[in-house]
């Protein structure tokens, strides 16, 4: 793959992974505007995903029904069918807010973030973690702009890692959203999520074998220059 082939994957990818994060927040008016631009960016590097963007449109559907799936999926009341929390399935003993939280905290903290003061959920939050993802490609593509190998390298090898390791958790999620899901938008949601992060892995896990042988406004979730990650 050429430098410009790498750099114009980095940033579909990119943007792939913040709208993705985009879709988990709670449904609202932007939302039409949101699956338009997810079928624009995915159909080049993901056509299997794009295909199914198309039930994701909402326009049968209220804003209400699509609230009422958000709710019942994410939030409960009594239980949550699918907790959009990493550590809900990487650490079942102790459920939210557990070991893997910290150690997905300690990811961004790595990486000079934090999460936002204004968002009031855990770091290993579905939209937080593709944020993150977000991040991490948008640096490697801003490596591969200036022609500097290594450190796009650095931040390749980075989304691996999270993708195998704190990510890992996102199969499961999906699966349980697609089973359980009321109305298309959420269950296409979910398998546009599967098909992309499964492709991200495919892809760059092949491209690592190979190989070894600007963003805050971008990532609302995360903040940059905290002090904690000085």
């Amino acid at each position: 793959m050429t430098v410009e082939e790498r750099l114009k994957e980095a940033r579909i990818k990119a943007e792939g992974y913040r709208l993705l994060a985009e879709c988990y927040y709670p449904p609202d008016e932007r939302l039409g505007g949101l699956i338009d631009d997810l079928a624009s960016c995915l159909t080049p590097l993901c056509p299997e995903a794009a295909t199914h963007i198309q039930a994701m449109q909402p326009e049968n559907l209220s804003e209400q029904d699509l609230i009422g799936d958000y709710a019942r999926l994410f939030l409960g009341p009594f239980s949550t069918i699918a907790p959009p929390y990493g550590s809900v399935y990487l650490d079942p003993a102790n459920g939210v807010m557990g070991s893997s939280t910290a150690h997905v905290r300690d990811c961004y903290l790595e990486m000079g973030l934090d999460i936002s003061e204004s968002f009031q959920e855990a770091p290993d939050h579905i939209s937080v973690e593709l944020e993150f993802m977000h991040f991490l490609c948008i640096k490697e593509a801003e490596a591969a702009s200036r022609s500097d190998a290594e450190t796009a390298l650095y931040f390749f090898r980075k989304q691996a890692d999270f993708l195998e390791g704190c990510l890992s958790w996102s199969s499961e999620f999906t699966d349980r959203v697609r089973a359980q899901a009321r109305t298309g938008f959420y269950r296409s949601l979910a398998e546009c999520t599967r098909i992309f992060i499964g492709i991200s892995l495919e892809r760059d896990g092949f491209c690592l074998r190979s190989a070894s042988g600007s963003t805050g406004d971008q990532c609302p979730r995360l903040s940059t220059g905290v002090t904690s990650a000085q």
